[in-house]
């Protein structure tokens, strides 16, 4: 369902085993697989909480770096591109309709599954945990300043464009042709990011390293680093 419900305490820190296990399965490199790629283009990714869990798990587990998550955004980002390119002289209720999921969170199927298979079990099979979050917070609040100004209007009242979300929901885009160019910008933003977290690749400058929560902001909405814990404070 589009949009999801609001994360839980705004931080996607409480995940369920369920939550954890399909995502950290996406993280051991199931979100490659060519049928899961072709759901996460219907769905548009996951829902608002399930894409910024991905990325919080994927820091805290991994060393730090967003690199599946990015690969996820830079693909998604980069057909919502298209998609506003293929359909600038069409009407707006052309390209809003494809904004929408046609297919739902993959992570909130496995978890709905996981409770049918699950029922009348034991309790602690689907428990909810914390999850250590240091790594996550630290990068949100040390780039905070970069990221807040951009934040969708609706979400909090900054000045980026309108979010997915918030498009689908009916939200006015303003000029379809700023949107576009944003959308290519963050694209080329997104890719230059990628490829500075491999060997030899180039340096990002701070905008092109917030370039993921960017993405993400735009494709789940900002509830998420709007609401985090002490945002704003120091790590």
């Amino acid at each position: 369902m589009e949009p999801s419900e609001p994360p839980r305490n705004g931080a996607l820190l409480e995940l369920s085993n369920a939550e954890v296990r399909q995502l950290l399965a996406f993280l051991d490199g199931a979100i490659m697989d060519s049928g899961v790629r072709h759901h996460l283009w219907r769905s548009w990714g996951l829902c608002d909480r399930h894409g910024w869990a991905y990325a919080l798990l994927e820091i805290e587990t991994t060393g730090g770096r967003p690199f599946s998550t990015t690969i996820l955004l830079a693909d998604l980002i980069r057909r919502a591109a298209r998609l506003m390119r293929r359909t600038r002289h069409l009407p707006w209720p052309v390209p809003l309709h494809r904004l929408r999921p046609a297919a739902s969170c993959f992570t909130c199927e496995f978890v709905a599954m996981s409770a049918r298979v699950n029922a009348g079990r034991s309790a602690h099979l689907d428990s909810v945990g914390t999850l250590q979050s240091d790594r996550f917070t630290a990068r949100m609040r040390k780039s905070e300043p970069i990221w807040l100004p951009i934040v969708c209007p609706a979400c909090g009242g900054g000045q980026g464009p309108v979010c997915r979300p918030h498009l689908v929901r009916g939200q006015n885009p303003g000029s379809r042709e700023e949107l576009e160019g944003y959308l290519l910008g963050l694209s080329a933003r997104l890719a230059t990011y990628l490829g500075s977290m491999t060997w030899r690749g180039p340096v990002a400058s701070e905008l092109e390293g917030v370039a993921w929560i960017e993405g993400l902001g735009w494709l789940y909405g900002w509830q998420v680093p709007l609401s985090f814990p002490n945002r704003g404070g120091t790590p």
